[in-house]
């Protein structure tokens, strides 16, 4: 007998406790101890879920509810999760490894996108068209259909509840595909789908290997649009993926987003934010700030503020609420630990806060934050995604040097600006070539009603805000010719 939970497959309105691929296991980041075992899907539940999500779209009751209808049943889900908010913030932290207060946020968020779509749901508009006498020329939006929402580990509630909650206020139906090492709190979020009313088939919960389950989902032929938050080269294969059945895509990728200090900024209020930008998640966060410039005139000040936080900084596990958690697993710990070496050898690196010393976290995926100094924009250091907490900091003298510094980037997610000179922030603003740009500020609380998307390697598409709707629609043009007798 076990106590370990074991987190099934959801397909219409079956839970299935077994799949041909085998059960995998997901662990705490913290302590490595056991979280959950889950049920991994192969090729015959793959197609089952499809199947399932079809049969919803193409013949279940969603699309014949009146809008206001399907908005109520969303608002409901906001409001359930808000119900059982210490629960899943609980489970979140265990699993992801973030501090408690993230995971809180997590779950706040999360019901937010419920309550904002299921609000939008009754106003999905078209619109007519002047044709001239005897003509009458409208627009439809109609839901493309069945959608794949291939999710992250960092983020992993809240990232279902952002692209589905648009998807299902269009009229789709879903299939979550959640990462291998977060697969606990996605299965709370089906469960509470259900308890709200939502109609069987409308989400499935397919969990498995990216390269089995998240492959044959991708291209399957029954798959109508994918979403996908992740890496670049996963991203790729995504899109290869798609392009077999030539399917539109959602793609937000990664980044190395610039924060641009100016020497008139309130260092007092804007040190937080940057510190904050980069710390957030131990570093695990698309958006992270990982390059900072600074007016040169500054740079020594705000290198000896900005360490001095991080040597202060607690770590510990996420339940225990600490300045920062683990990383997701002790493999990505290598894999930032050995951006250590590429700091020491493009610039020099200063590290923060000391490894714990806790025999109950010996065993966690714990690393230092730290800062670079002295490695220029063309550096590894200063170009690569590290998806972990080291920041480059950069001197410059003018602020279109810090612009082309900012825009020198192979990634376009989001910026932030920091000064008290509001000509300069709107200024400097327009230049960058990036999805969002954050002024005095970098991330903005439970900001679901802006669209969040970027350029170039970050991807491209829509989330949040209205904008996101475009990516669960078609547009049906219908022309009428009505002469008069």
């Amino acid at each position: 007998m076990t106590d370990t939970p074991l987190i099934p497959l959801v397909v219409g309105n079956r839970t299935l406790t077994e799949g041909s691929d085998g059960v995998g296991r997901s662990f705490d980041p913290a302590t490595g101890a056991l979280v959950a075992e889950y049920v991994r899907a192969g090729e015959a539940e793959v197609n089952m879920a499809v199947a399932a999500a079809r049969e919803a779209f193409d013949n279940g009751p969603w699309r014949r509810m009146r809008p206001f209808e399907r908005g109520r049943i969303l608002q409901r889900i906001g409001e359930l999760m808000l119900a059982r908010r210490d629960e899943i913030a609980i489970k979140e932290s265990t699993d992801s490894g973030k501090p408690l207060r993230d995971s809180y946020w997590e779950v706040d968020c999360s019901a937010r996108f419920f309550e904002f779509y299921g609000g939008a749901a009754d106003k999905l508009h078209g619109s007519s068209i002047p044709l001239g006498p005897d003509w009458s020329d409208w627009t439809v939006k109609e839901p493309v259909g069945v959608s794949l929402h291939i999710i992250p580990w960092n983020y992993p509630f809240q990232l279902i509840a952002r692209g589905v909650a648009p998807a299902l206020a269009a009229g789709c139906a879903v299939i979550i595909k959640p990462s291998a090492d977060t697969p606990v709190t996605a299965y709370e979020f089906v469960k509470i789908c259900r308890e709200a009313g939502l109609p069987e088939g409308l989400v499935n919960l397919v969990n498995g290997r990216g390269s089995l389950a998240g492959d044959l989902l991708a291209r399957h032929q029954g798959v109508d649009q994918i979403t996908f938050t992740g890496s670049v080269p996963t991203g790729e294969r995504v899109l290869i993926a798609a392009a077999s059945h030539a399917v539109p895509c959602n793609m937000e990728l990664g980044g190395k987003s610039p924060q641009i200090l100016f020497a008139d900024a309130d260092l007092d209020k804007s040190l937080p934010i940057i510190a904050g930008g980069f710390l957030t998640h131990c570093g695990q966060v698309c958006n992270a700030g990982t390059r900072l410039f600074v007016e040169r005139s500054i740079h020594d000040t705000v290198v000896e503020k900005l360490h001095a936080r991080i040597s202060a900084m607690k770590l510990g596990a996420g339940v225990d609420d600490p300045d920062m958690g683990p990383l997701i697993n002790k493999g990505h710990r290598q894999d930032v630990e050995a951006y250590y070496e590429v700091a020491r050898k493009d610039g020099e690196l200063l590290l923060g806060a000391e490894l714990p010393t806790a025999p109950a976290l010996a065993d966690g995926a714990f690393v230092r934050p730290g800062l670079v100094v002295g490695a220029d924009n063309r550096t590894r250091i200063a170009r690569e995604e590290i998806f972990g907490p080291i920041l480059t900091v950069i001197p410059f003298d003018t602020a279109a040097e810090a612009v082309d510094g900012a825009n020198d980037s192979p990634f376009g997610l989001v910026a932030g600006i920091h000064t008290t000179n509001i000509n300069k922030a709107l200024g400097v603003g327009e230049k960058l070539r990036v999805g969002q740009v954050w002024i005095n500020s970098f991330g903005v609380g439970l900001d679901v009603e802006f669209p969040f998307g970027g350029y170039k390697l970050s991807g491209y598409g829509r989330e949040k805000g209205l904008e996101a709707l475009a990516a669960y629609q078609q547009v049906k043009n219908i022309a009428i010719h009505h002469p008069m007798p």
